[in-house]
């Protein structure tokens, strides 16, 4: 159970980033080709960020 736990942080930034990526793919009107980059890109970033945000706040 404790290690699912520790992906917890970096699932919640994947989630944000997916809603993030379907929000701006859908106000930029953007090209399928472009949409599925940036999905891919901002799921793996909001993940990383996240995770590494939580590392962070966990050391102080």
């Amino acid at each position: 159970m404790k290690v699912i736990l520790g992906y917890l942080p970096y699932a919640i930034g994947c989630v944000a980033g997916l809603l993030l990526s379907l929000v701006v793919g859908a106000v930029c009107g953007l090209s399928d080709d472009v949409k599925m980059v940036e999905s891919v890109a901002l799921v793996v970033l909001g993940g990383g960020v996240a995770e590494w945000y939580w590392n962070e706040l966990s050391r102080r």
